[in-house]
């Protein structure tokens, strides 16, 4: 009855968990022993994260250039606070910044920030008024524990000068434009941001170009490419013990992963990214260079490993420059969120998918941690990213079969009669004609996030194919 009556009477219905959001903060050790009053506390700063980062399509400034400005954002990419990608039908061909010269040769649309409404489009597509149920995946921690010095994850970049020698100098016109956008080229050392960045370029056309070139020094002899192709970070970390790479954890109760989200529909897809204060620093330390700025870096592997992996109806990516430890100031409440958490040096927040140890491995591992120092609340604040994604797909479907299923039994159970019948009179529950209406609005809302036939993942399907 709640799920009818939200969703039938609002744009998009999103379920959030708290339980979820404090995992997704501390990992499931620390929940498990974690009191429910510090779970309500510190699971309500992770949501707020996750949604204040979401929230940012609508709420950035909406400047219109000036010709000085232009030319500032065009000679200094790394000065751009924030940049913003659309993929979709209505869009396509509209560039809302085309004076920037990055912004001109992407493959996909920019704008400097949507409104509220443009925002609620492209959560809900237009193929179906009726898919309004959301999804939340978020990182909120760092992939790994900080090091002094925070050295981030080497990358590598791409060095034109030798494409162009093993090409005869012939330049093609997507290395012309990857250039002229500032994602290759130059000096590769200042080129690396981190963890995060390295794997979000993993498989993408960036990354193959960057291969492809040691392929070319090494004579064929190494740098073999992944064949996964774009956006594995972009799974579960639950799925990852199949030798999997995602670094998100669920913030809507999805408690079991419902298959890897390569195995579902996507109807749209809104990721928002604030980078670690550590990565905005080293994009700030070489803008002089002409080094790719933060912003352009993170957001054309994003744009392509949500158009390319998982193709939904729309798509749209942010990545802004201010962190969260910029935004937090990291002082009171929040100072207080981002304190003690004992990050092994051994493990990442995405998972490796590894069997656990004995009794008497974790002990060691435990004797380990304890001589770790630990780290300050601005330390961990300073290296933590705010990875946001909003979906629309048919991973909602498992939740919304089982709601469905249950109020068929809660309707239909002889047992139920009596406490039915005294709930309507009460006023508690509405009569059985609004339970009725109520039941087959959850039935259509089944339907419509349904997942593809033959993914195994509709339930009853091996039961049809029998049949």
């Amino acid at each position: 009855l709640a799920l009818h009556g939200l969703s039938s009477n609002s744009d998009a219905f999103l379920p959030v968990s708290i339980d979820g959001a404090h995992r997704a903060l501390y990992g499931d050790d620390r929940s498990a022993s974690a009191s429910q009053n510090r779970k309500l506390f510190e699971g309500s700063a992770a949501v707020a994260f996750a949604l204040e980062s979401s929230s940012l399509f609508y709420r950035l400034r909406r400047d219109k250039p000036s010709a000085s400005n232009n030319n500032h954002h065009a000679n200094n990419p790394s000065g751009r606070r924030s940049r913003l990608g659309i993929q979709s039908g209505f869009y396509q061909g509209y560039s809302g910044n085309s004076g920037y010269e990055d912004d001109a040769n992407d493959p996909f649309a920019t704008a400097s920030s949507l409104t509220y409404h443009e925002f609620l489009a492209c959560a809900r597509p237009s193929s179906d008024s009726r898919r309004s149920i959301l999804e939340m995946d978020a990182l909120i921690r760092p992939l790994s524990r900080p090091s002094p010095g925070g050295v981030g994850a080497g990358g590598g970049g791409v060095d034109i000068a030798s494409l162009l020698a093993g090409s005869g100098g012939a330049m093609s016109q997507q290395l012309m434009q990857l250039s002229l956008a500032g994602l290759i080229g130059g000096n590769s050392s200042q080129d690396h941001f981190g963890e995060l960045h390295e794997r979000m370029m993993r498989g993408t056309t960036i990354e193959e170009m960057r291969l492809e070139q040691d392929r070319r020094r090494t004579r064929g002899r190494s740098s073999s490419s992944r064949n996964k192709g774009p956006g594995e970070w972009m799974e579960d970390s639950s799925t990852n013990v199949a030798g999997g790479g995602g670094i998100l954890s669920s913030l809507s109760g999805n408690d079991i992963a419902f298959g890897r989200r390569t195995d579902h529909h996507h109807f749209a897809l809104l990721t928002s990214l604030r980078p670690s204060a550590t990565e905005s620093r080293r994009s700030n330390s070489v803008q002089g260079s002409g080094s790719t700025g933060v912003a352009s870096a993170y957001l054309r592997p994003m744009m392509e490993s949500m158009g390319m992996k998982y193709r939904p109806e729309v798509s749209s990516g942010l990545v802004v420059r201010d962190s969260v430890a910029q935004l937090t100031g990291v002082c009171s409440y929040w100072g207080s969120v981002f304190a003690e958490r004992r990050l092994q040096s051994s493990t990442t927040a995405s998972g490796t998918g590894e069997a656990a140890v004995a009794s008497e491995g974790k002990s060691t591992e435990n004797q380990q941690q304890s001589e770790t120092p630990t780290l300050s609340p601005t330390e961990i604040a300073n290296h933590t990213p705010i990875l946001s994604i909003l979906g629309n797909s048919t991973r909602s479907y498992p939740r919304l079969n089982s709601i469905s299923t249950g109020f068929v039994d809660a309707l239909h159970s002889r047992s139920n009669k009596g406490y039915f019948s005294g709930d309507v009179m009460s006023g508690l529950i509405p009569e059985q004609d609004d339970c009725e209406e109520a039941l087959e609005y959850c039935r259509e809302l089944v339907d419509v996030y349904e997942p593809p036939l033959g993914s195994g993942l509709v339930v009853g399907e091996d039961a049809n194919d029998e049949i």
